[in-house]
């Protein structure tokens, strides 16, 4: 293989399949990156065992001076990142790699492109077509809630469902979940659990103007076995997570309000800022939160250190005064999720999850276990 291309171009579509990229590779090919020509100008690919990116630099951007591939070495992305102007990548025997700029010449050894995993096949045919700007916000708003280290890898992910012109994310680690939904055109595709660190990372790459094609490719038995997001700049795919995801909708049905509070979303993240800083110290981050009829008190105790409490007014209170203990990380988790100035808080008895929101126009909802012990 043999290319000339704009360095910026090429370090730009190597930054984004490097997303895709494990920290801790399971075959040290997939520590590199694939760079090789197509008939439409050449695709930079990064891969990990359950997640691929594939950008694209279309031809009018690049010289195909002799088609192929190779696997570029890691260092490669730092080493491209330095320069300037149009480079020439020349692949010579045994994947030994030249690249020229100017005054500038680099030798560095490569892998073999064959030996790289292809793309899954999917179905073109039928996808749904949103904008960057609502996926971004469905990740951002549920993939903190799943688990990092558990025994159960469905929820380490997040479930997607696309169904009844609704596209819904939730996610779970069993203490506290996260619920996204919009009403919007969508094909029936049901549900998957997609792998929530390469949904992170995906948020990453996607611009809010992108035209996704968002779609699922079943098995013959029905089965969806990848997910995947086509933009006119990349293609991200997913295999899906096996097992069985928690059944969050009937948790959801059966949380009965027994009383809400409203209450500025700025001037509580303050307060709470001012608790957690002595919480954290805590093995649980557990603050107690105190509703009066006016004010909303939180209190916390640091691990040998002292303890605070800061109050704050209530914008509304609808029910009875109540009392409960949360963890604090979580609420602040949820806390940069939510876009709306307001917060609503919903209590629904001693030991009972407690629901938070912002404005029902976001579609979205947050719940968290109570701790059984109090401070």
């Amino acid at each position: 293989m043999k290319i000339v291309v704009d360095s910026s171009l090429l370090s730009e579509a190597l930054a984004d399949a490097d997303k895709a990229i494990s920290p801790k590779p399971v075959m040290e090919i997939l520590s590199g990156i694939l760079i090789q020509t197509t008939d439409d100008g050449i695709n930079i690919t990064g891969a990990s065992e359950r997640a691929m990116i594939q950008s694209y630099i279309p031809e009018e951007h690049v010289q195909v001076i002799r088609p192929g591939g190779v696997v570029l070495p890691k260092i490669a992305l730092e080493l491209i990142s330095k320069l300037t102007g149009e480079i020439e990548i020349d692949v010579g025997k045994n994947c030994d790699i030249t690249i020229l700029n100017k005054n500038e010449e680099i030798e560095i050894s490569g892998f073999d492109h064959e030996e790289f995993p292809k793309p899954p096949d999917v179905s073109w045919g039928e996808t749904t077509m949103m904008l960057g700007k609502d996926l971004k916000e469905f990740i951002k708003k549920t993939a903190f809630s799943v688990a990092t280290e558990t025994k159960m890898p469905e929820i380490t992910g997040v479930n997607i469902s696309l169904s009844d012109n609704q596209i819904k994310f939730l996610a779970t680690d069993r203490n506290r979940v996260a619920s996204s939904r919009r009403q919007m055109p969508v094909n029936d595709f049901g549900d998957a659990i997609v792998e929530a660190q390469g949904l992170s990372e995906l948020g990453k790459i996607l611009y809010d103007k992108d035209e996704i094609q968002f779609g699922f490719s079943k098995l013959q038995s029905g089965e969806v076995f990848v997910v995947f997001i086509k933009t006119d700049r990349f293609t991200f795919y997913s295999r899906v997570l096996e097992g069985r995801f928690p059944d969050i909708e009937r948790l959801l049905s059966k949380v009965e309000t027994v009383s809400s509070i409203e209450v500025n979303k700025k001037e509580f993240s303050k307060s709470l800022d001012l608790i957690y800083t002595l919480a954290k110290e805590e093995k649980k981050n557990q603050v107690r939160l105190i509703a009066s009829k006016t004010e909303l008190t939180i209190r916390g105790n640091g691990k040998g250190m002292g303890k605070a409490k800061r109050d704050l007014q209530l914008l509304s209170l609808k029910g009875e005064p109540f009392t409960v203990s949360l963890n604090a990380k979580y609420i602040f988790d949820l806390l940069k999720a939510i876009d709306s100035d307001i917060v609503t808080i919903e209590y629904s008895g001693k030991m009972t999850a407690v629901t938070f929101r912002g404005e029902e126009s976001e579609g979205s909802k947050y719940i968290i276990q109570p701790y059984r012990t109090e401070i």
